[in-house]
């Protein structure tokens, strides 16, 4: 712990908080320099922010000394540092061998605070060479201490039990130190530096490699090898769970590769025969826990932002997470705008559903229309008769979207009994859909449809209907009732409507309508004696409009041209 203070007694409030930052820095290097090589970029990060702390403290205030104690650092006096962990902390291993003050001077290099690091900043060693001893072997010159021994020795010797002695016993000394000429470095020589050329060769690709690495995958390489390895219950429990956790950090941070590398692991070692039923139940629950609304969010936002995860990669990863994710997944499938990514979550959501489709019947509730419209997108390509159930229980859904989707998978279906139930649209609220079904039933001559289409034309409410809606009705009947519906047509053609001029011209256009689906001679024939039948008027003239394009039609047909 580092503390941050305001001013204190025998020191400014700038140059406390200076040494502050020395500190913060220095055990940040610490830390680092117990992860990292020497060469990696994060280290020498650190080591350059000392250095340049470093070097600023000594240039503004002179000096930088430290008094040890066993837990604690302090600056002139006042706590700079505290670490009550006898394994974690710096001071400890410093005071455990007799260290009582450190001097950092002016000019010391970035070499050098590593070299010193490198002593005080591991755990204690086994070995016989103590922190003093270590510190003097590389030859530090612009690192001064003072040992335990050197405040009772000599002309240090005092009373140091009253307040600001030992302070000013440090002051003196450093004083005298100050004055020493510094000893001369010790010249290596020159035959030790030299590099032979496979030895230059192989230190730049190793370096080269060195620079290259990740440490994401040397985390997931360790734990991986910890995973297989590891036989006590307690301790697989909380690597699969650390495993699990950074698999769902992966995917927040944007790293899907990653993440994926760690969920394979998982997936594989599940599926081994030597993994015992207990361990792969804790490996299908941290695998059920990835997938989240959260970590959805950022694999759509990767998905539709870039390329960075494969459409394989994907479907792999989603068969992975199967059925326990299956809410997720839909989910995702709703969210996703790349219709090549749709189809793949498709083509998985099929695959999960293929044996039982019943597993999706929790989502048909789901107040998302768009969840449950892709739901049953998914059954209607599932195509068993359950999922065909299931797709009719929505024919009388609220939503107006999620209906025309159920009727448009009847519409491509090849199942008669599913045609069947297109007339129960019909009687749907939506006016478009019952047009569509109308126009479904026509172009597919259903022959049980005829009936019901015919009902509507006597139905009360049929007088309200929009035009474009009776038209498709008398449509629809052309298309199915053949020659037995012309009587029909006759009375709507010929019948008077005394003082109704507007229902005598509706009621012609609707026949018309009809006549011109059928396209038989009969057809043509009540059409020609209805047209007798009218010297002038709106009438005739939309009876001279149908035999033209009655005959437009008809010679089409006769040149081998597709009606559309």
């Amino acid at each position: 712990m580092v503390n941050l203070g305001g001013r204190h007694e025998g020191v400014t409030r700038e140059e406390y908080a200076s040494a502050n930052l020395v500190m913060i820095a220095m055990v940040k290097a610490s830390k680092a320099l117990r992860i990292y090589l020497p060469n990696n970029p994060i280290l020498i990060g650190f080591m350059d922010d000392l250095d340049g702390r470093m070097t600023g403290h000594l240039e503004s205030y002179g000096e930088f000394v430290l008094d040890v104690e066993p837990f604690i650092l302090r600056y002139k006096g006042k706590d700079i540092y505290q670490n009550q962990d006898p394994k974690e902390s710096m001071a400890c291993r410093i005071y455990a061998d007799g260290i009582r003050t450190l001097f950092f001077l002016p000019g010391i290099e970035s070499r050098e605070l590593m070299a010193f690091l490198g002593v005080v900043g591991f755990e204690l060693s086994t070995s016989d060479e103590d922190v003093v001893t270590q510190l003097w072997e590389r030859d530090l010159p612009h690192l001064r201490y003072l040992l335990e021994e050197d405040f009772v020795e000599g002309h240090l010797e005092e009373d140091l039990t009253e307040p600001g002695s030992q302070q000013a016993a440090v002051t003196r000394v450093y004083q005298a130190l100050a004055q020493q000429i510094p000893s001369q470095p010790r010249m290596i020589p020159k035959h030790l530096l030299m590099l032979t050329g496979e030895e230059e060769k192989w230190l730049r690709k190793a370096r080269q490699v060195e620079a290259r690495r990740n440490g994401l995958d040397d985390v997931i390489n360790i734990l991986s090898a910890i995973l297989a390895g590891v036989k006590e219950p307690e301790i697989f429990w909380d690597f699969v769970g650390i495993m699990g956790n950074l698999a769902s950090n992966m995917f927040l941070a944007g790293e899907i590769g990653h993440a994926l590398r760690l969920i394979r692991f998982m997936d594989q070692l599940m599926k081994l025969g030597s993994t015992k039923p207990e361990q792969r139940k804790l490996l299908s629950d941290a695998l059920a826990r990835i997938l989240d609304l959260q970590t959805v969010q950022v694999l759509q936002e990767t998905l539709d932002g870039s390329d960075a995860v494969t459409h394989q990669d994907l479907k792999e990863l989603l068969l992975i997470f199967g059925l326990p994710s299956l809410g997720a997944i839909c989910e995702l499938l709703g969210r996703v705008e790349k219709l090549k990514v749709r189809k793949v979550i498709i083509e998985v959501l099929v695959e999960l559903g293929r044996k039982d489709p019943g597993v999706f019947t929790p989502f048909l509730d789901d107040p998302r229309w768009y969840l449950v419209r892709n739901v049953v997108l998914v059954l209607s390509l599932v195509g068993t008769p359950v999922a065909l159930e299931m797709i009719i229980r929505l024919i009388s859904h609220k939503e107006a979207r999620i209906r025309r989707e159920v009727l448009g998978y009847l519409e491509r279906s090849g199942d008669l009994k599913a045609k069947t139930y297109i007339v129960k649209y019909l009687r749907d609220d939506s006016s478009a859909l019952r047009i569509k079904a109308l126009q479904i039933l026509a172009r597919e001559k259903l022959p049980f449809a005829l009936k019901p289409v015919l009902a509507l034309t006597t139905a009360d409410e049929f007088a309200t209907r929009s035009l474009a809606e009776k038209k498709a009705v008398y449509e629809a009947l052309g298309e199915l009732g053949g020659d037995e519906i012309l009587p029909m047509f006759r009375d709507m053609l010929l019948r008077k409507y005394w003082f109704q001029k507007a229902a005598e011209k509706e009621s012609a256009q609707l026949a018309v309508a009809g006549l011109l689906r059928m396209q038989s001679g009969q057809a043509k024939k009540l059409l020609q004696e209805a047209r007798n039948n009218r010297r002038s008027g709106e009438i005739r003239d939309i009876l001279d409009q149908a035999l033209a394009a009655f005959d437009a039609v008809r010679g089409k047909r006769g040149a081998g041209a597709v009606e559309v």
